[in-house]
């Protein structure tokens, strides 16, 4: 039986051979960044810029500096700490947005927070910063939606930028469940995140839950990347009569340290948890039929443009979030590609 590549697998094939064989000297890592920079972007003429990568791409597949250190084990790093300083509302501000029937964005410029609608109440997906969760739950209202209506909140790790509003979602809807896995309850409970912020343990995400809320299931999938309990989720959208699946992908960037905790033991343990979780999650992604990239950074996704032009949509105009298997597992294979990369560089390959 002939086998036959796809056009992405073959683009990625030749990039690494072309990799290989420029010198015959390229190393490991430079034929996985290779390979990544080809899943960066579609085989097409005139992408839209949402289908563009870059941004994901410099984030994850930049080589570490030579002799370039980690943050300390210790005390909480200063950039994290200015975390809680509130920024001047025209620096965080953006619009909130109808991005599905039942999906809402109500982030800010940098962080994605979401709200996922059911016929028995809200699933938000993510918190904010402690000092403007408050504004974007109550940015809900906009569209008729009562943030009393929380029922569950789903943080997929526990880094500042998910984690630290859990407490402020709590004063304002005591009823919310919040729900972190184990590993990032107990690294939330140990690093040095300041005492005010840091939240009671309230529900245990299992590696392929379902969590079902009146007429919508969400799949939570155990993915260590960004830290060791980072999750993953799988959701129904809703367009008018179309159905579409979504998928959340936990984890973006490395790092060994959080808060003061270091949460590997080394670079190459880190580096191999990414690529397999990247690797996993492909294929869940693949076997689910996911045709939608929700992100909880606006950046690596081109959540923004695809906002933009979903308000110039007009009636019978394709959605902009739904863009299909090719740009999903170009997305998956730029993570995977870059994990190996690291992986390699920290082996000194």
């Amino acid at each position: 039986m002939k086998r036959y590549c796809t056009p992405l697998l073959c683009a990625v094939l030749l990039a690494t051979c072309v990799a290989m064989n420029a010198n015959g000297q390229a190393s490991v890592a430079e034929t996985h960044v290779a390979a990544a920079k080809v899943a960066m972007s579609p085989m097409t003429a005139s992408p839209h810029p949402w289908q563009v990568y870059d941004a994901l791409f410099k984030l994850i597949c930049t080589q570490p500096r030579s002799g370039g250190r980690p943050p300390a084990v210790g005390p909480g790093e200063p950039d994290e700490k200015a975390k809680l300083v509130p920024t001047p509302r025209d620096k965080w501000y953006v619009p909130p947005a109808k991005v599905f029937d039942n999906l809402y964005f109500i982030g800010t410029q940098t962080e994605s927070t979401w709200a996922l609608t059911t016929s028995a109440g809200i699933i938000l997906l993510n918190t904010n910063f402690p000092w403007v969760t408050p504004d974007l739950l109550n940015e809900l209202k906009t569209f008729g939606l009562d943030p009393a209506n929380i029922k569950y909140a789903i943080i997929v790790r526990s880094h500042s930028d998910q984690a630290w509003g859990i407490k402020a979602l709590k004063k304002m809807v005591p009823s919310a469940r919040v729900i972190m896995s184990e590993g990032d309850w107990e690294l939330l409970a140990k690093d040095n995140t300041p005492a005010d912020v840091k939240p009671t343990k309230d529900m245990v995400a299992r590696d392929g839950q379902k969590l079902t809320l009146g007429d919508t299931t969400v799949t939570i999938y155990s993915t260590p990347t960004s830290t060791p309990g980072n999750l993953s989720l799988i959701l129904p959208l809703k367009d008018g009569n179309q159905r579409h699946v979504g998928a959340m992908w936990g984890g973006d960037y490395m790092r060994i340290v959080q808060e003061g905790i270091k949460m590997w033991p080394d670079l190459q343990t880190m580096n191999k948890g990414y690529v397999a979780s990247s690797k996993r999650f492909k294929d869940i992604e693949d076997k689910a039929g996911v045709d939608v990239i929700v992100h909880p950074h606006a950046e690596y996704d081109g959540t923004f443009e695809k906002i933009g032009a979903l308000r110039s949509r007009k009636p019978g105009d394709p959605h902009p979030f739904v863009v299909g298997k090719d740009d999903v597992d170009r997305f998956a294979t730029v993570h995977v590609e870059c994990g190996e990369a690291q992986l390699a560089w920290a082996k000194g390959d």
